[in-house]
Formats: C-alpha cells, structure tokens, sequence
C-alpha cells in the first residue's frame, strides 16, 4: 500500500513538472505575441493605407476623364 501511494506521488510530481513546464511555454508564446503584436498592427495599417491610397488614385483618375467628357460634351453643345 505505501509503495502505491509513494508511486502516485511521484507520478503527481512529474504531472505537476510537465504543467509547470507547460506554463512557462505559454507565458513565453503570450509575451512574444505581445511583443510582436504593434509590429504587425503596423503593418496592416500600412497596408489599408497603401490600398485606399490606390483606389484614390485610381477614382481621381476615373473623375478626370468623366470631368473631361462632359466638358466635351458641353462644347459640343455650345457649337
């Protein structure tokens, strides 16, 4: 009986040392997130910014020759 009980305690202790270790895993994995996690908000802002930047020159350009057009368009009629 005291060998069974001895041997459940060790293996609670080993189970309690793979938590611990596990833990720490996790603590580590977390920190790093949070480090990382600025650099990559960065970088999709970046890239929003990047893309409304192109679909605004792109409805300029679009304006441009619609304003054109109809300035043709009203010479045209003016003649």
């Amino acid at each position: 009986m005291e060998k069974q009980i001895l041997e459940a305690i060790q293996q609670l202790s080993k189970d309690i040392a793979e938590v611990k270790q596990d833990v720490k895993e996790i603590k580590n994995t977390v920190t790093r997130i949070e480090e990382n996690e600025p650099e990559e908000v960065m970088s999709m802002l970046k890239l929003i910014n990047k893309n409304i930047e192109r679909d605004h020159s792109y409805n300029d350009k679009k304006f441009s020759s619609l304003e054109r057009r109809i300035h043709e368009l009203e010479e045209r009629l003016n003649n």
